[in-house]
């Protein structure tokens, strides 16, 4: 143990006093990202039968940039909470749900990279279009994707620091595998919310054609 992790440990009320700012941070961490994305999902929505604005690229652009807020310091109380508990409480290192948790950060890191360097231009090319006009199945794929990582891995986060019951009780295979599974669930939802006002037009086309069939006429004269 170094002369650094020697102080901390001795010091009890320098131990609480991290504690809770490490708390405060990751708290706030969270605010930013979950609500960040989740505001940026419902926005972009919005779009998907009308044109793309500009306001709304920026209004995306601007609250993209709290979401990344939020990552840093999520990432930054998270690694100071591993440093504390090496250094005060090193068998609350073994928990499965630290390292469950690390890891769906880490894959919301590399969407959020994917996000500013494909998603945010794709928008700004869209504007003046609907959001998935013009657009082949794969990158339709791509972005729904991008979109279910964003607010799955932000909102698995929040349930996990929520629940103290998981603590040294669920591997973190299990938890990871559960996290799978809801992004399986939730890129389904969302090829078939995006898939159906198509479906709802064709449907519509559908109805207008057949009311717009001409009424037989009766023979006045035969009656």
């Amino acid at each position: 143990m170094s002369a650094l992790d020697l102080s901390v440990a001795s010091s009890p009320a320098l131990v609480s006093y991290i504690r809770t700012t490490l708390r405060l941070l990751h708290f706030a961490g969270l605010v930013l990202g979950f609500g960040g994305a989740l505001a940026i999902d419902l926005m972009v929505s919005r779009y998907r039968r009308t044109a793309v604005t500009a306001e709304l690229v920026n209004n995306v652009e601007w609250i993209s940039r709290f979401v990344a807020l939020g990552l840093a310091l999520l990432w930054f109380s998270g690694i100071g909470f591993l440093l504390l508990y090496q250094a005060t409480e090193p068998e609350k290192l073994l928990n499965p749900k630290i390292w469950a948790k690390l890891t769906i950060v880490a894959i919301l890191t590399l969407n959020g990279i994917a996000i500013h360097r494909l998603v945010l231009p794709f928008l700004r090319h869209q504007i003046g279009r609907r959001l998935l006009d013009g657009i082949s199945s794969r990158k339709r794929a791509a972005l729904i994707g991008c979109g279910v990582i964003s607010i799955v891995s932000w909102t698995i986060p929040v349930v996990l620091g929520a629940a103290p019951q998981l603590n040294f009780v669920v591997p973190c295979m299990v938890i990871l595998e559960a996290y799978l599974l809801v992004l399986v669930q939730g890129f389904l939802v969302g090829v078939i919310t995006l898939r159906q006002p198509d479906a709802a037009t064709a449907l519509t086309g559908e109805s207008q054609a057949g009311t717009s069939q001409p009424m037989p006429q009766v023979d006045v004269e035969a009656v």
